[in-house]
């Protein structure tokens, strides 16, 4: 077996672990918290905490990993992700429970934030997009069999085992890595890796500030004193960073990178596509079960074509986009995804399996031939030297897509179910409405990244992925 298909075999289980990890949970959030003692508001800090953790350290790892050893950097932090999943199996109470789901945030970071950069180092430019394609259907296989694998095991087992499953797939992960993946070659420098602290804090905190202004404002109230304070302690963060960054004689995030419309425009892309996708994980579950009046089981059917459509062409938009370049793709992959919440807009008050099945399984097509590309598109756009921040960045944009996905739903529907109530419609009918409005909303973000991708330049003019190491781009 060549190096590049072990290392695609190294990472593997790390892709497919995290993804596991948040689906099954999510399903068992009611048993969690009857089982301490919490109301179920409160246990939904078991994702939020770590998505916060994960999402604002994502940036500070991935520049990590371009002064580092990236195999070093994933295979601590696979060793801290399954650590934490032990520690939360063996949680004594919740507030444990939720320091161990920061640590596994911690590992969490550490592994995402340099896993594109090692799977894009291993294979030529030539064969990226098919790389990523079949690394993103792990993460999407996870993502399908996540709600069953909970159910099972909180029927068979305990919530407990939702965390504990993660301790076998863990260690075989680190096997896998500590197996197949290898140290760069090129890691010899000109002058000595340093590492901007300061911009690896103000970032971070900026972060995590945004992040649980998002997750926690619709809670909150939108005019509450927490809400406002830290959104605009996220701003005055946000424009700190910038302006160290500017003046750092090692920046975290080399700014210029932004320069490269190609790059730029992936990264909007990717924070508008995700926006738009997390709108339907948290739209189409409540419209299924409150709106139509669908039970958990056959909701949890007409969700499956969306992820089972993504790891199929994932791998193929991959490819092609190796051979086409990223712009048709990305571009016809979100206008397919626009269309499909079009389609869920106009389904009317009574839909059946036949007429929910098309636009979600369009949803899917268009998300699987998205994806594949414009991560190839963003890691392509980087110098080897800045791999590892490319990574990192790209994965926040996902991570902020998401956070913006769920906090814009749960807005849309707070703002219109009123309105429709105000017209004298039943709760049903304004419930349904609402929903749909939630949908036309996501149409329309995700035409804007359907723009924002036709706008990138040529991904053969801009890649950068073979090109030695930069001088410039060192810290």
């Amino acid at each position: 077996m060549s190096q590049k298909w072990r290392t695609m075999l190294g990472v593997s289980l790390g892709a497919l672990c995290p993804p596991i990890g948040v689906s099954t949970i999510s399903i068992g959030l009611p048993v969690i918290a009857a089982a301490l003692h919490q109301p179920v508001t409160s246990a939904e800090w078991v994702i939020v905490i770590y998505t916060l953790v994960i999402t604002s350290l994502l940036m500070t790892f991935g520049r990590l990993g371009d002064l580092i050893s990236t195999k070093l950097l994933y295979v601590v932090g696979f060793i801290v992700f399954t650590l934490g999943a032990l520690a939360s199996g063996l949680s004594p109470s919740f507030g444990w429970l939720l320091a161990s789901r920061a640590v596994q945030g911690l590992g969490g970071a550490m592994m995402f934030s340099v896993a594109a950069a090692i799977v894009t180092r291993a294979f030529p430019p030539s064969e990226r997009g098919l790389a990523l394609g079949i690394n993103a259907v792990f993460i999407y296989a996870g993502l399908t069999v996540g709600p069953l694998l909970g159910a099972f095991v909180l029927v068979t087992w305990s919530w407990r085992g939702l965390f504990l499953i993660n301790v076998p797939l863990g260690i075989a992960g680190i096997g896998l890595a500590l197996l197949f993946l290898r140290d760069e070659a090129d890691r010899t420098r000109r002058e000595p890796a340093r590492f901007d602290i300061p911009g690896a804090l103000i970032g971070s905190l900026a972060l995590f500030c945004l992040l649980l202004v998002l997750s926690q404002g619709p809670t909150w109230g939108l005019s509450s004193p927490p809400t406002i304070g830290l959104l605009l302690a996220s701003v005055g963060l946000v424009i700190g960073f910038v302006r160290w960054e500017q003046r750092a004689a090692a920046p975290m995030v080399d700014l210029s990178m932004f320069n490269d419309r190609l790059f730029s425009a992936a990264l909007a892309s990717s924070v508008l596509a995700y926006l738009a996708i997390f709108m339907l994980n948290l739209l189409v579950p409540f419209y299924l079960i409150h709106g139509l009046g669908f039970d958990f089981f056959h909701a949890g059917i007409l969700l499956t074509p969306v992820p089972v459509a993504m790891v199929v062409f994932a791998p193929i938009s991959g490819w092609l986009s190796d051979k086409v370049g990223s712009r048709a793709l990305t571009s016809g992959g979100m206008l397919l995804v626009a269309a499909s919440f079009y389609w869920l807009s106009r389904l009317g008050l009574h839909p059946d399996y036949g007429q929910l099945i098309p636009p979600l399984l369009l949803n899917g097509i268009g998300t699987g031939l998205f994806t594949s590309p414009n991560n190839s598109a963003v890691m392509g756009a980087a110098s080897r030297a800045r791999m590892g921040t490319a990574a990192g960045l790209l994965a926040t944009s996902r991570s902020l897509g998401m956070a913006l996905g769920t906090a814009t739903a749960a807005a849309v529907i707070a703002l219109r179910m009123p309105a429709h109530l105000a017209n004298h419609v039943g709760a049903t009918v304004a419930t349904l409405a609402s929903y749909q409005d939630g949908f036309l909303v996501a149409s329309a973000v995700a035409l804007l990244a359907a723009m924002t991708s036709m706008v990138r330049g040529s991904t053969a003019s801009a890649d950068r992925s073979s090109r030695a190491v930069e001088p410039q781009a060192i810290g």
